[in-house]
């Protein structure tokens, strides 16, 4: 597991601009990742007068979709801390985008389950490689401004999405506006890959002579418990 000493190492590397441009990069992510998810939910007129979908066939979407991420995030935060956010970030956005543009070609209440099951999962990148870019790029006093910058415009685009949403649906129909929204985050991960192609953002490995500091089994800490218990009560999605 990278220590935040290594991270602070990484980050101390950069320079100020190249921070802040990954740090605008990341929090564009954000948003793709919550109007992707959205677009479900603000069509579902449309979607379900067009298909035959019954209430049960919605909340059956919601359940899947839920129940997918909450199992990726097991998953997901190992996987991170395992590749490191240079890779962590491009394959998060890159697999749910193209989640996301597999509904505009789905058909049957089967099909849209895959494809919400797939969207939950890789979705779940989103949280773990946001939290541990942000521990990399920005120093530790800023930290939490930019925690706080990042869910602030996250929010506003979760706001902003079910106006805009509707505007691309009236100019390329339902599916159209899937594949769009899937292809902007293939965009986005060609931008973060040629962004990130020479710059030193992962941590480089703690030297074997130097042993990492003990670690408390993470599902042992009543912190771990405390922080699940406020997210579950207080998240909305």
């Amino acid at each position: 597991m990278t220590t935040g000493s290594t991270l602070a190492a990484a980050g101390s590397l950069l320079t100020p601009q190249m921070r802040w441009l990954l740090f605008v990069l990341l929090t564009f992510a954000g948003i793709l990742n919550l109007v992707d998810r959205q677009i479900i939910s603000v069509l579902k007129p449309e979607m379900a007068a067009e298909l035959g979908w019954t209430d049960e066939d919605y909340g059956a979407l919601g359940a899947w979709f839920q129940g997918a991420m909450a199992l990726g995030l097991l998953f997901a935060g190992p996987l991170v801390d395992r590749i490191g956010v240079r890779w962590a970030n491009p394959l998060g956005v890159f697999t749910w985008s193209l989640a996301a543009m597999a509904h505009g070609l789905a058909h049957t209440i089967p099909q849209f389950i895959l494809c919400r099951v797939g969207l939950g999962a890789t979705e779940a990148m989103g949280t773990p490689s946001m939290i541990k870019t942000v521990a990399t790029i920005l120093p530790p006093d800023v930290r939490s401004t930019g925690f706080g910058v990042i869910n602030a415009v996250n929010s506003l685009g979760a706001i902003s999405a079910p106006v805009l949403i509707p505007v691309m649906a009236g100019a390329l129909g339902w599916r159209g506006t899937f594949l769009v929204a899937g292809l902007a985050g293939v965009v986005w991960t060609v931008c973060w890959l040629i962004v990130t192609r020479k710059t030193p953002l992962d941590a480089p490995p703690t030297p074997a002579a130097q042993p990492d500091a003990p670690r408390r089994p993470i599902l042992k800490d009543r912190s771990t418990w405390a922080i699940a218990g406020a997210k579950f009560l207080s998240d909305a999605t």
